[in-house]
């Protein structure tokens, strides 16, 4: 037995994807990522001497991921490295008063605050920014939804990467964020028997839904979890997907089974071949744009 998403795709299928590089003035790297109609532009700030010299750290970064309020428009170029596929711990110079509940990265049910998604940001990205290179340094990173249509967070998370790369901020390792949507087999079967449920292999691998949108995941009894793990170049260039190694996770929605969370897992090294080779192509293209322009 299996359940059809609402769009028909298929479930380890992604949305189509859309970046651009450079597309904002006036910062050290920016990128536009677009996933299916959920659009998201980062600007990195970056690094720069802290405002407030008691803010900083001696032996390394400090970085700051803030959600913008206003509009990210002004001084927005024609953008660079423009590509499209339809591949399936702090706030340092942030003031906190007057803030305002985030109005669109989870549907309504999620129950997390704006500063808890910016520290989970903060967190994974702190864990692959190489942060003593930069003492006594901020790299802050703004992140503006244009549009939100799903699996919001996950594309944050892959748009600042991105607008990263562009700064030149040295990482580690290159983090990607995959979206799942788990339809637990208990909550629409609960006639069946429990042994029936953990032989049928093949309906739980159809219970993920990877890169779910706004209407999937405002379903009740669905569960949604975005983990972060770091990707394999050797994936990415030889197309065999490798053990991810995992950093983060965030999960909310309805309680979600053990099985249904290593499911989660076993769909991202998919996922993250897919995006890997996303994320290449759009820097290939930036970087092939540049020295056409430099020759020219």
């Amino acid at each position: 037995m299996t359940y059809p998403r609402p769009n028909n795709r298929e479930p380890s299928a992604l949305r189509p994807l859309s970046a651009t590089l450079s597309p904002l003035h006036h910062t050290d790297g920016s990128a536009s990522l677009q996933c299916g109609n959920t659009h998201v532009m980062v600007g990195v700030y970056g690094p720069i001497a802290p405002r407030v010299s008691q803010r900083e750290w001696m032996d390394g970064a400090v970085v700051s991921v803030v959600f913008s309020k206003g509009i990210m428009t002004a001084g927005v170029a024609g953008g660079a490295g423009g590509v499209s596929s339809d591949v399936g711990n702090g706030r340092d110079d942030v003031a906190d008063g007057g803030r305002k509940p985030l109005a669109a990265p989870l549907p309504s049910g999620g129950g997390a605050s704006e500063r808890e998604l910016e520290n989970f940001l903060v967190d994974a990205l702190s864990s692959f920014i190489m942060l003593e290179r930069y003492p006594r340094c901020v790299i802050q990173v703004v992140i503006q939804i244009l549009q939100a249509d799903g699996s919001v967070l996950g594309t944050a998370l892959n748009c600042a990467v991105l607008a990263l790369m562009d700064a030149g901020v040295a990482m580690t390792g290159l983090p990607v964020a995959c979206t799942c949507l788990v339809v637990e087999w208990r909550n629409k079967c609960q006639q069946q028997q429990q042994q029936q449920y953990e032989d049928d292999l093949q309906v739980n691998e159809r219970s993920i839904w990877i890169d779910p949108n706004a209407e999937e995941e405002s379903a009740e009894g669905h569960s949604v979890v975005v983990l972060v793990a770091e990707a394999s170049g050797g994936a990415a260039t030889t197309g065999s997907p490798s053990e991810p190694l995992l950093i983060s996770s965030f999960t909310y929605g309805a309680p979600m089974s053990m099985q249904g969370l290593l499911q989660c897992v076993e769909n991202v090294r998919q996922c993250n071949v897919a995006t890997v080779a996303f994320m290449r192509m759009a820097v290939e293209q930036k970087v092939q744009q540049e020295v056409v322009t430099l020759w020219s």
